[in-house]
């Protein structure tokens, strides 16, 4: 025959076990907040973007770009260091064979709606008006 068991075990027990229970739950949930690593650490690098010009401001020098993909806009400003290229085809050329040409334009050339990639000297991952750009193609 069994002996019998306390009420105040069966409590007991039921107790220790929550708090195992509990435990082992929240080292778990701890150790994940360890493993994550916190936003500001994974940076995305961003050196370009291309798109399409929405508005071109030739006496304050700066483009307003909505990148591919995105609906916001970028402000992008042209300093004298910014070299600003057209790219022309063979077919714009009357050439026959596929052949590009790099020609040097000014922003004035550049129109609203036309197609640009644009190379920055920085970082520019999330920031919406940069300046520090290497040089802007009008595809």
């Amino acid at each position: 025959m069994m002996p019998k068991i306390n009420k105040n075990i069966i409590i007991g027990i039921a107790i220790v076990a929550i708090l195992f229970f509990a435990g082992i739950i929240g080292w778990t949930l701890f150790q994940r907040e360890k493993v994550l690593i916190p936003e500001e650490i994974i940076t995305e690098e961003v050196y370009s973007l291309s798109g399409i010009v929405s508005k071109v401001d030739t006496k304050n020098n700066f483009l307003m770009v909505r990148p591919t993909g995105e609906e916001s806009e970028v402000k992008v400003i042209i300093t004298e260091d910014t070299k600003l290229f057209k790219i022309l085809y063979s077919s714009e050329r009357g050439n026959p064979e596929f052949v590009t040409e790099r020609v040097e334009i000014t922003i004035e050339d550049i129109k609203e709606r036309d197609r640009v990639f644009i190379k920055t000297n920085i970082n520019i991952a999330g920031i919406k008006e940069f300046n520090d750009v290497d040089y802007i193609e009008v595809l």
